[in-house]
């Protein structure tokens, strides 16, 4: 099981549709950790979004800032910008997260993403946050499916935490220095590495 590291802090800008996605909480080395992304190994625009997005890593703070735009994922295909670092078995994915300003799109979304590829129709689970508070686990089992998703019962949380162990991924969510409420395990097969 990969060992939790400190809680970072993103923020993501409110350019039309967002969403962030931020996979990397294991053991690195020093060198890593001063890498221009961070915890992260790499960055990629997800499909063929009309902006394309960017991110950056102020090591002072510890606080991540991406940028992002396109279609909502809900159909067969994503549009999203997204920081990558490969990993394998059981892992808990945790990060303090906010909005800059209030934006104008309720769709927007940020959070933790594991998917199987970084082709745009990849198979995947999130713990995503909406524009408008919206909290839910959405998912793709296959390829080019359209997504799934399971409401939490937590509005518009500022801690987001993903886990994953074996094929079971849940979703917790909290307002800062508040427990943590759980959704049920979604039972979801991405394979052994993901991203």
């Amino acid at each position: 099981m990969a060992k939790a590291t400190t809680l970072r802090r993103f923020t993501v800008s409110p350019r039309i549709l967002t969403f962030i996605s931020i996979i990397a909480m294991s053991s690195l080395s020093a060198a890593a950790e001063n890498h221009s992304l961070g915890l992260f190994a790499g960055q990629s625009s997800i499909g063929n979004p009309r902006l394309p997005g960017s991110a950056a890593f102020d090591a002072g703070s510890e606080t991540y800032t991406i940028t992002s735009a396109g279609a909502n994922m809900w159909v067969g295909r994503d549009e999203f910008q997204m920081l990558w670092k490969k990993m394998s078995g059981d892992f808990i994915l945790c990060a303090r997260v906010s909005f800059p300003g209030k934006g104008v799109d309720p769709h927007r979304k940020m959070g933790w993403i594991i998917r199987t590829s970084l082709d745009e129709d990849s198979s995947y689970v999130d713990a995503a946050v909406h524009g408008d508070g919206l909290t839910c686990m959405q998912f793709r089992r296959s390829p080019g499916a359209d997504t799934g998703s399971i409401d939490s019962t937590v509005t518009a949380p500022d801690v987001i935490q993903l886990s994953r162990r074996g094929d079971k991924c849940t979703l917790s969510a909290a307002r800062f220095g508040e427990p943590f409420v759980s959704m049920e395990s979604l039972d979801i097969a991405l394979g052994e590495e993901v991203y």
